[in-house]
């Protein structure tokens, strides 16, 4: 009865975490599939950033602090199962979510702060150049980051399999 409980328990979890990453990556997928900043002029880049930045900025923190307290909770349940591959895919995906949050906090976060204190609608030419590097360099943030959301979506989607499978052999 314990251990069915216990696999209950480890499944919607894991499956709470799957969903987790999945909405992340979706974000991520989203500019993929349709890469408008690349189009964008610095000062319609600028005003935009400004307000998709106003209301990430504050979630994410939220979002971020989720998602790592379903990673923690995995590991926990998963951790007497440390030999099985599912475990090791849990805690790559971990990985590369905390290399992202370490772009994001040392390359994207200045970028995002800079952005922030610019009057969008009356930019000077020295604002003009520094913004646009800085869009050149949130666009290569976001690349990488849109890589390593998609793979941890990837690779974390393929555990239930794996899961199933086990079961299937136990």
């Amino acid at each position: 009865m314990k251990t069915n409980i216990l696999s209950t328990v480890r499944q919607v979890t894991l499956y709470l975490l799957i969903v987790m990453t999945g909405l992340y990556a979706g974000i991520h997928f989203a500019g993929v599939m349709a890469p408008v900043v690349s189009k964008m002029t610095v000062a319609e880049y600028t005003s935009y950033w400004q307000i998709l930045d106003g209301f990430m900025g504050q979630r994410m923190p939220i979002f971020g602090q989720i998602f790592l307290g379903l990673y923690a909770l995995n590991i926990l349940l998963f951790i007497k199962e440390w030999k099985t591959t599912t475990f090791w895919i849990i805690l790559v995906c971990l990985a590369l979510l905390l290399s992202d949050m370490v772009l994001t906090v040392i390359q994207q976060i200045p970028i995002n702060q800079y952005i922030q204190s610019v009057n969008s609608k009356n930019l000077t030419s020295d604002q003009l150049t520094t913004l646009e590097e800085m869009k050149s360099q949130a666009e290569k943030n976001f690349l990488t980051r849109d890589m390593l959301s998609i793979a941890s979506f990837v690779l974390l989607s393929m555990t239930p399999f794996l899961q199933w499978r086990q079961s299937k052999k136990d």
